[in-house]
C-alpha cells in the first residue's frame, strides 16, 4: 500500500492548487453552462464537465481549470482501480470502494453531494446559487480521497492491526466506519428524491385525466349555447 500512500499524497496536493483556484474553476463552469444554455441545471457529472471542455470553453484559463479537475479525477480514477486489485488479491470487499467507484463514474448524478467539516469548498462558495448549482462538482474530489483512504486501510489494518484509523474528514467528526456510507447515502437519498419526483407527477397527470374527471365536458358560462 505504499504506492496507494504516495500517490494520494499526491493527488492531495494537487487537489490544494485546485482549491486555491476554485473561484476560477467556477467562473468557467459559469460561462460554459451559459453558453450550452444549461443555466438553470446544477452541474451535476464529469462528464458534463468534459463536455464543457471540449465544445463550451470560451479561452485558454477555463480550459486549463477544466483540464486540472479532469486530471485530478483521472488520477483518483487510477488509485482506485490499483486498490481495487490489491483489495481483490486479498479476497476483500470495501463498501467505501464501492461507493467511490460510483463517484467517480463519468455519467454518475454528483449533484446532491457535499463535502463538509474539515473540508471546506462548499464554504468557498459564494452564494446560494453557486451553493446549489456547483456544490455537487467541488465537492467529489474530497469525498474520493476520503473513501479511497478508507478502502485502503480496511488492507494495512488487517496486515498491522496496530495501525490507528485514518483522520475522519468527510463525516462532519463522525466515527470513521461511517466515512464510507457518506456520499452512499446522499446517492440514495438523491434515488429516493427522484423516485418520489416521478411518483408525484404521475398521480397529477392521473388526477387531471382520470376518474372524475373523465369524459367531462369543459365548462361553458351560464347563457352560452352552441347553435
Amino acid at each position: 500500500m505504499n504506492e496507494v500512500r504516495e500517490r494520494l499524497l499526491s493527488i492531495e496536493q494537487r487537489h490544494k492548487r485546485f482549491k486555491q483556484q476554485q473561484f476560477t474553476f467556477i467562473a468557467a463552469l459559469s460561462r460554459s453552462r451559459e453558453h450550452a444554455h444549461d443555466k438553470t441545471e446544477p452541474v451535476s457529472s464529469v462528464a458534463q464537465v468534459r463536455k464543457y471542455m471540449t465544445h463550451h470553453c470560451s479561452n485558454a484559463t477555463d480550459r486549463r481549470i477544466f483540464s486540472l479537475f479532469l486530471d485530478i479525477i483521472a488520477d483518483l480514477e487510477a488509485v482506485f482501480k490499483l486498490v481495487e486489485s490489491i483489495l481483490s488479491a486479498q479476497s476483500h470487499s470495501s463498501e467505501a470502494l464501492e461507493t467511490c467507484k460510483k463517484l467517480l463514474s463519468p455519467n454518475c448524478n454528483i449533484s446532491q453531494l457535499q463535502a463538509h467539516y474539515p473540508h471546506d469548498e462548499i464554504n468557498r462558495l459564494s452564494c446560494n446559487e453557486a451553493r446549489n448549482y456547483y456544490g455537487g462538482v467541488v465537492s467529489a474530489i474530497p469525498l474520493a480521497l476520503d473513501l479511497l483512504k478508507v478502502a485502503s486501510f480496511k488492507h494495512t489494518s488487517t496486515a498491522d492491526p496496530t495501525l490507528p484509523p485514518p483522520t475522519p474528514t468527510a463525516t462532519n467528526g463522525l466515527p470513521q466506519h461511517t466515512v464510507a456510507n457518506t456520499a452512499g447515502n446522499m446517492f440514495a437519498d438523491q434515488s429516493k428524491k427522484i423516485t418520489y419526483t416521478s411518483t408525484q407527477s404521475a398521480k397529477a397527470v392521473s388526477k387531471r385525466t382520470g376518474g372524475w374527471h373523465a369524459g367531462k365536458p369543459a365548462w361553458r358560462p351560464p347563457g352560452l349555447t352552441r347553435i
